[in-house]
């Protein structure tokens, strides 16, 4: 059944065809997915392009609209693909893909306008002048960060016009999306390339405490619709295209009951809403930062599994295990079975199972499971039979490929051979005479230090990658007093930023959190006044090679420095701040600043012996890091002769500039 004429558009996830089809039998308007590359989740199923086509005839059939996630970042070399791709879509009738990589945008405004263009929340979408910006490039759809409290989204909505989607439910990432380098760092399995690893999932350990440290509770809005509805959003999202159908049908059918339900029937679709998300099999409930700031949204001593806890194996024998619980449990549901203190699980799907009054004797056949084993319960049963919707399927469609344009940049501007960036305004004494050009770091809490400094039009400026909305009238007054005081160079990490800079003639470049790894993003960049980029953290040398060739000579690379492994927006369980935590193989420092918390490496990137191949490359501007780093002379000095080739600093920690970005 399809819910027409709704105030606000419900829009569910679907990662293979079961979970599409429950969607939209739980009335849905909307549903998203993603192809088999250039999407963010992956490890689903996801969809080939026949399937594409039969899935948007089949939902349009139902008023139902398609949205596909076309969410991550793209290397130079995977261009051509993408158009593709974008092209099939074009074709399929889809009515929009959500966007991370600003060349999608680029390409598809100017050769598919027919497709409504989102920006994902991977573009990390958090203030007026974000979403204002992204209007500007041709966005009809901001998909908001999810560290928003409603006040912001408010305020988000009065100050713009662009459509915007808020999150009402399911997993939260530790890190701000799009600010999240924590499982590229880990072993070269990007984030913003749909390859996340989890690593906020694991068990960590903090001075010899195990725990699970980084991994938050889900979100839940239920009784907050209203005040969404109020708002006066275009579409509340449901995270989940990992889930289950049964996950999606249930989710679905609540937020379904919440939307379609009066002031005065609220209360009861509440009551029922929640009685049927209280059996979604995923994790505890927060509502995040949506009305004030959640303290308890950590429970480092338990797991963040998936699924309704059952209880813990016991008389463990040769293929089977006995589980005291409350709950029933079936022949058929998927249960999930979990090592807490190896933090390993696998999936069991129950074949054959005796109850005796509660206490259930469950075949496990070959699986490995001990007495002690926490048992979750993640989907039941699966009773209905989905229609096969696919059938036998043409081969791909053959389009007219585009005649594609060769991007163009702006006119070369010229560079500094080092740029030495410092967070800490006591390092000034220390580089002011150095022949560098010196990047201070604003956050909130150096932004009014800045009027102290003497000489700051000699200096380059850089903005943090999030800046919360109350806090976007401090920056621009004291972006004004900058550059009435003559500063000229600006680098900027997130599309917000290019609105403090509309009345003032300045030099625009981009940090490593714009991110531009191919040659179209940085076209669209460039015309929007950005005249050298910043290559990111995570991009490997084979990427910047291929770039280089189209960039001549705008493109800076830093060589040293403490990457911020994620920036997030949660306040960390108590004594677990500016303290390193550990795993069996990594070590990271958590650095805890007014509810923030940022991630950083123990130990410095280093890329020195690297700086000749850079040079080949035509690449002669490079950066330093000295954020998070102590304000040394001698280290200062040491760090300088190894940029110069007259001292050797040996590292083993390079990012990805070697083992290739995934």
């Amino acid at each position: 059944m399809s819910f027409m004429n709704k105030s606000i558009e419900l829009l569910a996830p679907a990662g293979n065809k079961e979970s599409f089809l429950s969607a939209v039998e739980a009335g849905c308007d909307a549903v998203y997915i993603g192809l088999k590359n250039f999407s963010a989740r992956a490890k689903a199923k996801n969809f080939s392009y026949p399937q594409l086509y039969r899935l948007c005839d089949y939902a349009k059939e139902r008023n139902v609209k398609v949205f596909v996630a076309f969410n991550t970042l793209i290397k130079q070399n995977e261009i051509s693909e993408a158009l593709r791709s974008l092209e099939q879509i074009n074709s399929s009738g889809a009515d929009a893909v959500i966007i991370q990589d600003l060349a999608l945008a680029n390409l598809a405004g100017k050769y598919f306008p027919r497709l409504g263009l989102h920006a994902s929340t991977q573009m990390a979408i958090h203030n007026s002048f974000g979403a204002k910006q992204a209007e500007q490039i041709g966005f009809t759809r901001a998909v908001l960060s999810r560290e928003l409290s409603l006040d912001q989204i408010k305020s988000i909505k009065r100050n713009s016009s662009i459509e915007l989607e808020v999150f009402c439910h399911g997993a939260l990432c530790f890190s701000v999306s799009g600010l999240c380098l924590f499982s590229s760092y880990i072993g070269g399995y990007s984030g913003n390339r749909g390859k996340c690893t989890q690593p906020c999932r694991r068990l960590w350990n903090i001075e010899n405490k195990e725990g699970f440290f980084l991994s938050p509770k889900d979100l839940e809005l239920a009784c907050y619709i209203n005040l969404l509805k109020e708002a006066g959003i275009t579409s509340v999202k449901i995270e989940g295209r990992m889930k289950s159908p049964d996950y999606v049908y249930k989710t679905v059918k609540a937020y379904r009951l919440l939307l379609d339900a009066g002031k005065d029937g609220f209360n009861d679709a509440l009551k029922q809403a929640r009685q049927i998300l209280s059996f979604d099999y995923a994790r505890k409930k927060t509502s995040f930062n949506f009305m004030q700031k959640n303290s308890k949204i950590f429970e480092p001593e338990k797991t963040k599994n998936i699924g309704l806890y059952l209880g813990v194996a016991e008389n463990k024998k040769d293929k089977e295990f006995s589980l005291k619980t409350v709950y029933d449990i079936k022949s058929g549901d998927s249960l999930r079975i979990v090592d807490v203190n190896k933090d390993r699980n696998s999936i069991l799907i129950v074949k054959d199972i005796v109850n005796n009054a509660g206490l259930f004797t469950i075949c496990c056949g070959d699986l490995y499971v001990e007495n002690g084993f926490e048992i979750y319960k993640i989907a039941d049963k699966q009773e209905k039979e989905y229609e096969d919707i696919f059938g036998n399927l043409d081969e791909t469609r053959q389009i007219k490929p585009v005649n594609v344009h060769q991007p163009v940049l702006k006119q070369k501007t010229p560079l500094p051979e080092l740029f030495l960036r410092i967070d800490n305004f006591k390092w000034i004494s220390f580089v002011k005479n150095i022949p560098a050009a010196v990047v201070i770091r604003l956050s909130k809490h150096n932004l009014q230090n800045i009027k102290t400094l003497s000489g700051i039009d000699n200096y380059y400026i850089e903005l943090p990658a999030y800046i919360e909305e109350q806090d976007l009238q401090p920056y621009l007054h004291n972006i004004e007093y900058l550059t009435a005081k003559g500063c000229k160079n600006f680098f900027i990490n997130n599309i917000s930023h290019f609105y403090f800079f509309q009345k003032a003639k300045v030099n625009i470049y981009a940090g490593q959190f714009l991110y531009s790894l191919n040659s179209y993003s940085c076209e669209i960049l460039s015309k929007l006044g950005i005249a050298a980029f910043a290559s990111s953290w995570e991009d490997d040398l084979t990427n910047i090679a291929l770039l280089s060739k189209f960039l001549n000579g705008r493109m800076i690379v830093y060589l040293s420095g403490f990457p911020e492994i994620a920036v997030s927006k949660m306040g960390l369980p108590e004594n677990t701040g500016n303290k390193n935590i550990k795993s069996n193989k990594d070590e990271f420092k958590i650095i805890t600043d007014g509810g923030d918390s940022i991630l950083i490496p123990r130990f410095p990137v280093s890329l020195f012996n690297l700086k000749s191949n850079f040079i080949k490359l035509k690449i002669n501007s490079f950066g330093i890091d000295l954020s998070y780093t102590a304000p040394n002379k001698n280290y200062l000095v040491q760090i300088l002769k190894a940029f110069n080739g007259q001292a050797y600093i040996s590292s083993d920690y390079k990012f990805n500039i070697e083992r290739q970005l995934k």
